[in-house]
């Protein structure tokens, strides 16, 4: 599984797949200028906050402009956005509290753009995602595939869904394949210094999102597999202790700013579903997360098989990874996709974000691969001069 791709291909494939995502972006921000969330208020009030003004007058100038948008007018969101909200909204700004710079990066563009600054943010890594997913399928398939597969990636519904949203999703999104790639990089004994950039992607991603499981996962998987005494194995070893340490970093972080530990994060999610009659919420605390935890997944699974057509990619993704196995190209898609599934012990509420968009780069690129092993066998079984 090596690229052995000339470099004007390469050229055309990175400028094709930017080109792409660049157009699919810009629409995506047209279609969904008027989609706000709650999240999103939130992080529009750090915004505000950064650019020097009070909590208060930041949370009132924010809530006149979510007050303009058609999110003030949904049923769940009433009275969220006056002086009064309630209880379980109020304490959800507590939960951003060591998530701070997405709204960092978008406040320079605020005096231009206004609110608008977070879609533009998302937008940008959305097509960095794109682009990202690109250059790390060209380390295993030639630049037409890569293409083809970083085109599927981002045309790919969980993706397509938060392009230009104002929630964080996209960057963080970005920033895990780039620490993906980078250790795929390194642990392949590529010449330049990748694993201080995988190190790099994954810090920046922590106080993006809180989701360091995700690479360190994908490294304590390829320290398994790797022989025992190999460079390989030494390499995955010291990802691992780095991730390791930005993780007792961010914990660092969120006790100094005050913000949420497990405990609370799930505290207040059965406290949210209770006000707002969520399924099981009248259950003790326990039996919710349980029941919760099993339904989501059940019906996760089958929106995504359904709606999102997403069969066929499991079955390629499937196939990729018998096409893969022994390599540590399937040890660190083993581990990054096992690691996805912690996100459900802090929230069982909802995977699309925590779960299935993570999960997604690892699928698009074991789908990839198997396309890839197919090609390789058409080739072989073409008759001589074909």
């Amino acid at each position: 599984m090596t690229n052995r791709s000339s470099r004007p291909a390469i050229a055309l494939g990175t400028l094709l797949v930017a080109l792409v995502a660049i157009a699919i972006g810009a629409y995506r921000f047209h279609h969904d200028r008027l989609e706000w969330t709650s999240d999103g208020a939130i992080y529009l009030r750090m915004l505000l906050h950064d650019r020097g003004l009070s909590e208060d007058e930041a949370k009132r100038r924010s809530d006149a402009f979510i007050n303009t948008t058609p999110e003030a007018r949904l049923p769940e969101a009433k009275g969220f956005y006056t002086d009064s909200p309630p209880q379980h909204y109020r304490d959800q700004f507590a939960l951003f509290r060591s998530r701070p710079l997405y709204p960092l990066l978008a406040a320079p563009l605020y005096p231009r753009f206004g609110p608008d600054a977070l879609k533009i943010v998302s937008v940008c890594a959305y097509v960095a995602a794109t682009v990202l997913m690109y250059l790390v399928l060209l380390q295993l398939v030639p630049a037409w595939l890569a293409a083809l597969g970083a085109i599927g990636f981002g045309t790919a519904p969980p993706v397509l869904n938060f392009a230009a949203l104002p929630l964080t999703d996209e960057l963080a999104l970005a920033l895990w394949i780039a620490a993906f790639g980078a250790l795929l990089a390194a642990l392949r004994g590529r010449a330049l210094p990748w694993l201080p950039l995988a190190i790099a992607s994954a810090a920046v991603l922590t106080f993006v999102r809180p989701a360091i499981y995700l690479p360190f996962g994908a490294a304590l998987a390829a320290f398994l597999a790797s022989p025992r005494g190999s460079a390989q194995r030494t390499t995955a070893a010291r990802a691992a202790i780095a991730f390791v340490a930005i993780g007792l970093a961010f914990l660092a972080f969120t006790t100094w700013v005050h913000g949420p530990g497990v405990a609370q994060q799930l505290r207040w999610e059965y406290d949210w579903e209770r006000a707002t009659g969520g399924p099981f919420s009248n259950r003790p605390f326990i039996m919710w997360w349980a029941l919760t935890f099993v339904a989501t997944l059940a019906q996760e699974v089958v929106v995504e098989t359904y709606r999102h057509g997403a069969l066929f990619m499991l079955v390629l993704a499937g196939i990729g990874l018998v096409a893969a196995r022994g390599t540590i190209v399937a040890a660190l898609a083993i581990g990054g996709a096992a690691a996805t599934l912690v996100a459900l012990i802090v929230n069982p509420v909802e995977l699309q974000r925590t779960v299935t968009l993570p999960l997604t780069p690892i699928l698009v690129l074991l789908a990839t691969l198997a396309l890839s092993a197919a090609v390789a066998r058409i080739r072989e079984r073409a008759p001589a001069g074909v």
